[in-house]
């Protein structure tokens, strides 16, 4: 299962590559946003996670982007962060599909999350 992690700070990516590819994730992780763009419809991740400092707009307009494009509407989004006007923002936005999370999250939360997007999905979409 591919999961696309969004995030700009090396070692913050590299951490949640190493534990998440510990339970068999295929982890991909995309440092510009132009690059998640390209990516993401030649890959077709099962879950994309997304910091808030993804990019210089807070990762909101990436997030609206991925959920009014109906190639990517789709796909789960996972958008950590710590700024409550940002989360606040991300949760007003009513997207099917998306799971807001503050930080720091915990590792087994996190897949728990990804769990929910992808073996529990039926449970969680919003009919």
């Amino acid at each position: 299962m591919r999961i696309f992690i969004c995030e700009q700070d090396n070692s913050r990516a590299r951490s949640m590559e190493a534990l998440l590819a510990d339970y068999s994730y295929k982890v991909v992780t995309i440092q510009k946003n132009n690059d998640l763009f390209k990516r993401v419809t030649q890959q077709k991740p099962a879950v994309i996670i997304i910091n808030e400092s993804f990019t210089d707009d807070a990762g909101i307009d990436t997030l609206n982007r991925l959920k009014n494009d109906p190639e990517t509407e789709k796909i789960p989004i996972i958008f950590i962060g710590k700024d409550e006007q940002i989360l606040d923002h991300a949760h007003s936005t009513e997207h099917n599909m998306l799971e807001i999370v503050n930080e720091p999250v915990k590792i087994k939360n996190l897949r728990h999350y990804i769990d929910r997007w992808t073996t529990l999905k039926s449970i969680y979409v919003k009919h």
